[in-house]
């Protein structure tokens, strides 16, 4: 999906990787990402989060089976 990434918003907590199910096994703590801005759409509704503006991803934040319609319009202009 396209997007462009706008202003730094503040920093977000990014919480450890568990992608092999091993809880017990040395835990990793949260750590610290920028969060920017994605240009026309609210942050309520979605953010880019990354340690730079280049590296920064898609999050969608939502609630329920749809997705947000800026974020939607986003997917469907890709």
């Amino acid at each position: 999906m396209d997007f462009t990434v706008g202003q730094k918003l503040g920093t977000v907590t990014e919480p450890p990787c568990n992608d092999v199910g091993a809880q017990d096994e040395g835990e990793e703590s949260p750590g610290s990402v920028n969060a920017y801005r994605v240009e026309g759409v609210s942050p309520e509704a979605a953010i880019a989060v990354g340690a730079t503006p280049d590296e920064a991803v898609f999050v969608a934040s939502y609630v329920g089976d749809e997705l947000p319609p800026e974020v939607q319009k986003l997917i469907d202009a890709s």
